[in-house]
């Protein structure tokens, strides 16, 4: 059999191997949306772990039940010599257990998946057969094999990740197994009641039903899964969770289709696209991806989705940004404080020598993560409000109005509050110093009840020196560079961020940072000890709103 031959749902669904499809060529090849493999094997398998615990609960109250008979009957409820088939039937129980615990953990091939799906559906069904056998028919066996088939036949349609069709194939061969034994077991010597052929067109008249109501229900449901996995794709990204949001939009954590690369994608939302945000939105892709430095964010892709999703793609980064980690952690040491400001240094020496200006340095825009065996590395993010410093009068490329005040007010310079539109790199080295300042003391250079009361302090008041508020002595050296990056006036602050880089490299705190020093630091972080887990259920039910948000209602 060729790859061309094999049938594209078992393909798509279970990821099949031509030689295993070759071993249940009776299944049908069944039409499925083209889902991820890895994710559907987690999912299937998560499902047939459930479907193995719902079963055996049902078991268990079957046993119950048929002890209390016992007990009721003979006083032992253990008791084989009249009615050996509940000690029969813990060997379905077990069967359940041991599905349950093979899928409980460690990630299991498609082929098992396939045979232990199939086997929630033969075990209980066949015991039954069996069992039903071997009584008479004023107990009724039919129905007993009715309620037993058919409900399990349903409840995988609810529970298991399957087609339509797929769910039709399968149950339509249990269906016609029970009425086959319907046939046979009416046509031993029995008294009659009416000729076996009725007995089978009745069983087989409830078989139906159950077959149709377990493909209606596996097709809605799985119909609903796609829609819901269509509407987290933007083009070739699938969206996992939602991980940041901001004024210009929100970043999820995806995976690319082929090459199975964590990324985070920003999206900008159809609510938020007007025509200036939109530029706005492709000038920050532009520009962002113009910058090369180990410590910008890298940008890997740009596009809108069919629902008039903006989007673009970058790379994902493992870690904490810098306002959740003071808030879980407090000050942080002086070394670490000295090698993220010159980290983020480098990264704007790269943008300011092309003439871009960030203006809107501040912790949440700086991640720390693990690079290259780098235990505490930076990533300068969030270029969406970067001004051209050679077009001052084009903010934004056009898409801010003339002295309007940008950025984030706890970290602002004075210039970008009174002449926003003559602001140049110096005003990033100001938030930079307050980005220190907040690093070091655990609380940010000024506070206010009110905006316009911070924007007082940063025009007049002088700041605390980080010493005195934090009641213990600093290197002085760091001391120093902060409160100068704090001046109000651009000419008395750094020259440039390739200086005051150079300058953070050659501190006695910087030295004493070593690698050994900040994975111990690393070790002892409350902030990096409870990492988020992933929580793909509400990205797919934010997404879905906001595929739902962008339709046109003419189309629905």
């Amino acid at each position: 059999m060729t790859q061309a031959s094999t049938p594209r749902f078992l393909q798509s669904h279970f990821g099949f191997s031509d030689r295993f499809i070759g071993a249940t060529a009776v299944i049908p090849s069944l039409a499925s949306i083209q889902l991820d493999s890895e994710e559907t094997r987690d999912l299937l398998q998560r499902r047939i772990s459930l479907l193995a615990r719902v079963s055996l609960v049902f078991g268990l109250l079957i046993q119950a039940v048929a002890r209390g008979v016992a007990i009721e009957a003979r006083g032992n409820p253990f008791a084989a010599e009249s009615d050996w088939t509940p000690n029969a039937h813990l060997l379905v129980l077990a069967s359940f257990v041991c599905i349950w615990l093979r899928t409980r953990r460690h990630s299991r091939s498609e082929a098992e998946l396939a045979a232990l799906d199939i086997a929630c559906l033969t075990i209980p069904v066949s015991f039954s057969l069996w069992v039903m056998w071997l009584v008479p028919p004023v107990v009724q066996p039919d129905l007993i094999n009715l309620l037993v088939a058919g409900n399990q036949i349903v409840l995988r349609a609810v529970l298991l990740p399957s087609s339509g069709r797929r769910t039709a194939a399968l149950s339509t061969v249990f269906a016609a197994a029970l009425v086959v034994w319907a046939y046979a077991y009416h046509s031993r010597p029995f008294e009659k009641v009416a000729p076996p052929l009725l007995y089978a067109a009745t069983n087989a008249t409830w078989c139906a039903m159950f077959v149709i109501i377990a493909t209606v229900a596996s097709h809605t449901v799985f119909g609903l899964r796609a829609r819901v996995r269509e509407a987290t794709r933007l083009g070739q990204y699938t969206l996992l969770r939602k991980i940041g949001e901001g004024g210009m939009g929100e970043v999820y954590e995806a995976r690319h289709a082929l090459l199975r690369r964590r990324t985070a994608v920003k999206l900008l939302p159809p609510a938020k696209a007007g025509e200036q945000n939109i530029v706005r939105f492709e000038r920050e892709v532009q520009l962002t991806s113009s910058l090369t430095h180990p410590n910008t964010v890298s940008i890997y892709d740009y596009g809108r989705s069919s629902s008039g999703v903006f989007y673009y793609a970058m790379e994902y980064l493992d870690g904490i940004d810098l306002q959740k980690l003071v808030d879980s952690d407090g000050p942080q040491p002086d070394g670490l404080v000295v090698q993220v400001l010159e980290q983020v240094c480098g990264a704007l020496a790269e943008a300011h020598s092309i003439g871009l200006i960030h203006r809107d340095i501040k912790p949440a825009n700086v991640i720390l993560c693990e690079r290259a065996g780098m235990p505490t590395f930076a990533k300068v993010v969030d270029f969406g409000l970067v001004k051209r410093a050679d077009h001052p009068d084009a903010s934004a490329a056009g898409t801010t109005g003339a002295g309007a005040v940008i950025g984030t007010p706890l970290y602002m310079s004075p210039e970008s509050i009174t002449n926003p539109d003559r602001i140049d790199a110096r005003s990033d080295l100001y938030a930079v110093g307050a980005l220190g300042y907040f690093l070091l003391t655990g609380q940010p250079v000024f506070r206010g009840a009110t905006v316009v009361e911070i924007y007082a302090h940063h025009l007049h008041s002088m700041p605390v020196r980080p010493s005195e508020s934090l009641g213990r002595a600093v290197p002085l050296e760091l001391e120093a560079m902060l409160l100068e990056c704090l001046s109000k006036v651009p000419e008395r602050r750094p020259p440039s961020a390739a200086a005051l880089a150079a300058r953070l490299a050659t501190t006695e705190a910087r030295a004493l940072w070593t690698t050994e020093a900040a994975h111990e630091w690393r070790r002892q972080s409350k902030a990096l000890q409870h990492p988020r887990s992933a929580d793909g259920a509400t990205a797919r039910r934010e997404l879905l709103t906001i595929e739902l948000e962008g339709r046109d209602e003419r189309n629905d």
